[in-house]
């Protein structure tokens, strides 16, 4: 929690060739058009599995049918989410509260418009390891001590909020309210952390960069030792992320590619 809430993209240079950008973004956050990523970029590898990605093809659908209705839905679930929304929404100069998740979706968007590969850095649902991964997870959620931090969720919001604001700043460019946005995204994340043990939460972030460095050496198959790997990441997750790439991780060689037609907003 002590790293700072960076708004530059780290370009991590993969060993055995080809470099990697790790992308921060504010969940639900349209991103002004200057803070989008400026590299040249050969793929993408999103931080969601197959089924997320049915879930924003989903979002995306009923938000043209029902202006808002994601957001509402959202709100209602209660929770962290809840108190992020709300708190984001009250920010007149950013554009929050936007479902499917924009910068995200945008990126994957426009990576099948040019027919670029799409990974999928969350494992499959058909994949062993994953699934008890995901049961030990749900387990830990159940446990009646993580039950009773439940009511006193908006009180901790709000000490998290405090330390993530210490560790924010204006952005390089775009609306001055893009840092409280990224201080709550902090908080929020953070929030739903605690509910999770130190020792979940680096077995999942240990395999997601197992299979990003997979991802980067099935592109570097097809590319050469020059291709370049976007990743877009909660801005508040990239010094998790490169903190484990700069340890060593060894690659887990599985491919998930999609490739749709799409066009950029």
């Amino acid at each position: 929690m002590s790293r700072l809430l960076e708004w530059e993209d780290h370009l991590w240079e993969d060993p055995d060739g080809g470099r990697i950008i790790l992308h921060g973004v504010l969940p639900t956050v349209v991103h002004p058009q200057a803070m989008r990523p400026r590299m040249q970029w050969d793929g993408l590898a999103l931080v969601a599995g197959e089924d997320d990605l049915e879930v924003w093809e989903f979002e995306d659908k009923s938000e043209k049918e029902s202006a808002g209705i994601n957001l509402t839905e959202a709100m209602l679930g209660g929770g962290a989410t809840r108190l992020y929304l709300e708190r984001l929404m009250l920010l007149e100069e950013v554009s929050g509260g936007r479902f499917p998740d924009p910068e995200p979706w945008r990126l994957l968007r426009l990576a099948r418009k040019h027919g670029r590969n799409v990974y999928n850095l969350e494992p499959p649902l058909d994949d062993e390891a994953w699934v008890e991964h995901l049961g030990e997870e749900a387990d830990y959620l159940t446990r009646w001590r993580t039950l009773l931090k439940i009511p006193r969720q908006g009180r901790r919001f709000g000490k998290l909020l405090k330390q993530a604001r210490a560790l924010s700043s204006p952005p390089p460019s775009g609306p001055v309210e893009l840092q409280a946005a990224s201080a709550l995204a902090a908080a929020w994340w953070w929030l739903l952390e605690e509910s999770l043990s130190p020792e979940l939460r680096m077995s999942r972030d240990r395999r997601i960069c197992a299979r990003l460095r997979g991802a980067m050496a099935d592109l570097r198959t097809e590319l050469g030792a020059d291709a370049t790997l976007l990743v877009p990441s909660p801005q508040v997750r990239v010094g998790e992320l490169l903190a484990i790439l700069d340890a060593g991780i060894e690659p887990e060689i599985a491919k998930v590619c999609g490739s749709s037609d799409g066009e950029e907003e």
